[in-house]
């Protein structure tokens, strides 16, 4: 599909210059009749069409481990990227001398359950950015033979800076240490291969740049972990056969061997249903990566010709963030004008994604 015919399908190009994927995404069309699909079946037939639910359910799963390169019986459907971390956290074993490593630039939810972990014991260390930067030598020095877990998101939420996961995930097989992505600010603009780079678990909610809805997240783990980990809530989902509930072994329940097994019980099909209308939405266009970083290369182009100070450093993604005097004021003034962005470390966020067009930044570049 071309640009032009994505955009018909994104209602809210014709009323918003709408850069703020960083915050949230619109619905396109596809997206909200996949909604209103589910709606109509759920209030006109409601449990009769269960297995229906339950079949379309299977066919998402397979296509977002297809959209990561995983395993269809990696990937588990929880509600949010938060309970995704603390899933990861919950169950890791670790003791007093142990250490888990974040950095500064991550978002709260990447954050909390780590600190949290100080409880048990666990030397919680931090990673400072320098300029924005994460850099490696500083990983380095945090990393070590006792450290059990390395958490970083991919891209960081407020300026932008793009952390290099294959240097990271090789860092940690140094270690023996595993390793947690939150790609929330990546997954749906960025092609993410989790083949191709070490990680061990990642968790994703749906409603930036994956253009789908709150309430439902893709949590990926990685399949050789499954059956080593014990997920702290189970539920009649967590059984191998769990649509033959009435028959299942009490004296001896048969869990899954798959990331199912952290689901525990009902799923919000609604958001399974969104979701996969986004994703098939997002593959029409595979060119997306590229298109972002035209995007965001073209802006920050722009921004430097009007010598406008940039926060968001080389190594950058969709997001870019500019300094000004009163953030807040500006990112109103300019949504009076309906174009839409957000403040974030005391600057401007903006966050395009492949269907924003040139234009679009330069009426942004002109109001600035």
């Amino acid at each position: 599909m071309t640009i032009d015919s994505i955009r018909d399908l994104i209602p809210t190009s014709k009323k918003y210059t709408y850069l703020n994927h960083a915050a949230c995404a619109p619905l396109p069309t596809p997206v909200r009749e996949a909604q209103e699909q589910y709606l109509s079946t759920r209030s006109l037939e409601a449990d009769v069409v269960f297995e229906e639910w339950i079949d379309h359910t299977e066919k998402t799963r397979i296509l977002c481990a297809d959209f990561v390169n995983a395993a269809p019986e990696e990937i588990a459907f929880l509600k949010n990227t938060s309970e995704g971390i603390n899933l990861v956290a919950s169950m890791l074993q670790v003791s007093p001398g142990d250490n888990v490593v974040t950095t500064d630039l991550e978002f709260p939810s990447n954050y909390m359950p780590w600190i949290d972990l100080t409880r048990k014991g666990v030397e919680f260390r931090v990673v400072h950015s320098k300029d924005g930067v994460l850099r490696y030598e500083d990983f380095e020095k945090a990393v070590d033979d006792n450290t059990v877990c390395l958490a970083v998101s991919h891209v960081e939420f407020a300026t932008g800076f793009r952390n290099n996961l294959k240097a990271l995930g090789e860092l940690c097989e140094d270690h023996n240490t595993y390793f947690f992505v939150d790609p929330i600010q990546s997954l749906g603009a960025l092609d993410l291969d989790v083949r191709a780079i070490p990680v061990h678990f990642f968790s994703c909610g749906c409603y930036k740049w994956l253009m789908s809805e709150t309430g439902i997240s893709i949590f990926y783990i990685q399949k050789e972990l499954i059956d080593s980990f014990h997920a702290p809530s189970t539920g009649w989902f967590s059984l191998k056969d769990y649509l033959h509930y009435e028959e299942f072994d009490k004296d001896a329940p048969q869990i899954t061997d798959t990331a199912r097994k952290f689901e525990c019980g009902n799923l919000n099909y609604y958001g399974i249903y969104t979701l996969n209308a986004s994703i098939q939405f997002l593959r029409t266009y595979p060119r997306r990566e590229e298109r972002v970083m035209e995007l965001s290369t073209y802006l920050m182009d722009g921004l430097q010709d009007k010598q406008v100070p940039i926060q968001t450093p080389e190594d950058h993604a969709g997001i870019v963030n500019f300094k000004v005097s009163n953030p807040d004021s500006v990112v109103e003034t300019l949504r009076s004008r309906n174009l839409i962005v957000s403040s974030r470390a005391h600057g401007v966020r903006v966050s395009p994604h492949f269907w924003n067009t040139t234009e679009e930044l330069d009426t942004l570049l002109n109001a600035i």
